[in-house]
This record gives structure tokens, sequence and C-alpha cells, in this order.
């Protein structure tokens, strides 16, 4: 069985460098999320590795492709340089693509704080390079609006009209967020309970919410979006979401739940738990889940054995391994 993570990450050094002051300033508790031995805190070199290391990784665990995408946050980058910095790191990914083809495909880097210039870094890449979408880490600008906002419809606009998808990640609570909300506990548990043990996954299904709420999938009906972690939350509460804010209220054309299920796509990251599957296969439908693993933040270890132990059918772990990104993709 083929099997294709779409949430497989890396560092790109230039990016990293030029928004550490900004993630600095807007998560200044993350670095005090990664600790040594426990998840989330990948193996020294894993992140920058984008060759044989990695590939021997894949290989050893029966991953064959990886949907590679940078970590490193370019939309923290507000000023000018934003703009080549990301074009530079988006070259480079397209090199490691090129030199292993087989093996890897590309979700984009954005500077999303200059949207005209984001959009027409999107329709470059997918164009001339051949990715395959693009990968938002979190708001698009550090600790202000979410992607419902006006100033970056040129973005949904020219996804929707290349048909490629948006993989919406989950990115850091602001600071005021974070204290309200998740300090008063050990600091390490303070940490991870404000990113990858809660509260970015929050930040993430409301970034979701807000679009579905902003009438964003009715005025580009060929948008389609990527969420990790089982959907962010929000198919635990579709049935909720319906109820409370009903068309009635929303003056959308559909449902909450209907947006959902026919414009997000989900995929594990790393959660690889039978019940999250079964019920997102209830919910949302085999035909809408894609596979992940959160490489190297979660190890490539049992993501295979995982799908192959599951107990569906084994069309269903087909499809999920690979067919639906290959024509969702066009892998």
């Amino acid at each position: 069985m083929k099997i294709i993570g779409l949430e497989e990450h890396l560092i790109d050094p230039g990016i990293a460098k030029a928004s550490m002051s900004a993630q600095e300033k807007t998560a200044p508790y993350f670095k005090e999320s990664l600790v040594p031995n426990l998840t989330a805190f990948p193996a020294p070199g894993s992140l920058e590795d984008i060759s044989e290391k990695r590939l021997a990784d894949m290989d050893a665990n029966g991953i064959a492709m990886q949907v590679l995408s940078i970590s490193s946050a370019a939309q923290l980058i507000t000023g000018t340089e934003a703009i080549p910095l990301t074009v530079q790191a988006n070259n480079r990914l397209a090199a490691a693509v090129k030199a292993h083809p087989d093996r890897f495909a590309a979700f984009a880097a954005l500077p999303m704080a200059h949207s005209e210039a984001a959009a027409t870094e999107l329709e470059r890449v997918v164009k001339e390079l051949g990715f395959k979408g693009a990968m938002l880490p979190g708001r698009p600008e550090a600790g202000t609006a979410f992607l419902d906002d006006e100033r970056y419809a040129p973005v949904l606009a020219m996804a929707a009209k290349l048909n490629t998808p948006i993989y919406l990640h989950p990115g850091f609570p602001i600071r005021p967020v974070q204290q309200v909300y998740y300090e008063g506990f050990d600091p390490i548990v303070s940490a991870r309970l404000s990113v990858f043990g809660w509260g970015w996954h929050a930040e993430a299904g409301i970034h979701l919410l807000r679009l579905i709420l902003s009438g964003a999938f009715d005025k580009y009906p060929d948008l389609q979006l990527i969420t990790g972690h089982w959907g962010e939350m929000v198919p635990f509460f579709l049935s909720r979401l319906d109820d409370s804010l009903p068309k009635a209220i929303t003056h959308l054309q559909k449902t909450i739940s209907e947006y959902f299920t026919e414009h997000v796509y989900v995929t594990p990251s790393g959660m690889f738990g039978i019940p999250h599957l079964l019920f997102t296969m209830q919910t949302v439908g085999v035909d809408r889940i894609l596979f992940s693993v959160d490489y190297p933040y979660i190890g490539n270890e049992g993501a295979r054995n995982f799908l192959e132990n599951a107990p569906i059918a084994q069309a269903d772990k087909e499809k999920i391994a690979h067919l639906n990104a290959e024509k969702l993709l066009k892998l």
C-alpha cells in the first residue's frame, strides 16, 4: 500500500532567521514547549534535511512520498524582504522536489503580509514549479486578522482559480490569549497546553470556522482547504454548530456541515487513534480523509501500522493512504 504524507515539515534557514524576532514577540512561551524525549521534539538535523537521511527514514517506515512544507512562518515577516525570502525558499524547496520527484512534492510558503505578492507567488510556484498548493502555519499575519479578512481575498481567489488547496496548519495563540487561557501551571505545562496540547488546535478550528461563516466558499466555490489533527476539533461539533448557527442567521447558502464536507479535507497529523479515524469517516466521509504523519515532530514509526491494522475496508485504506491525495493534488 502506497502512503503519501501531506503534513511533513522542514525549516528554511532564510525564513527562520528573518521570522525569529517576530515569533519570540508573538509566542515567547513556545521555546518552553520543546522538551527533549517528549513528543513534538524533532531529532537534531531532521528539519533541515531533505535528502538521503529523510529518504532513508521514509524507506524504513514504508512512506512512499512526502508533500513538504516550510514550518517556519513566512507570514511573520512583515517587511518587503518577505517577498524575495519566500521566493528563494520556494525555489530551494522546488530543487529538492526536482532531485526526487517520485518521493517529494511541495506546498508553498507565502508572504501573506503582502497579499497581492502572495497570490502572485502561489500562481508562480503552481504553474512554473509544479507545487500542489500552499501551507499557512497560523494566522496570515502575526497577532492580526484571520484568513477571512478581505485583505487576503487575492490569495483565496488565486487558490480557487488554480484548483489548489490551502493547508490550514495551527499557529500560536497571541500572547494575551495565551496568558489568560493557558498560564498558571508549570511553565512547561502551560507552554505545551498553549500550543500542540490544545491551544493552537483551537486557533486552527476558529480559523476554519471564520472562513466558513465569512461566506468564502459561496464567493469561491472551487476553494478547497486541508486541515490536520482530524479537522482541528471542528468535526466533533458540526451538529452543534448547525443547530446554533443555522442558515436563517448566517445567511449562507449551505449549513456549516455542508461546507465542511464539501470544501475541507482532514488528515491525522500523527494522531493515530482508531476512534478518531472511525468518527471522522462517519462524520466527514472517507473521500475527505488524507494521510499525514507530521514528520519530524512526530516520527514515521508506527504510521504505516496504524493504517494497515485499522478495522476498515482495504479500499478505504487505499483512499486514505494515497488515492484521495493523488486525486486532489494531481500527483
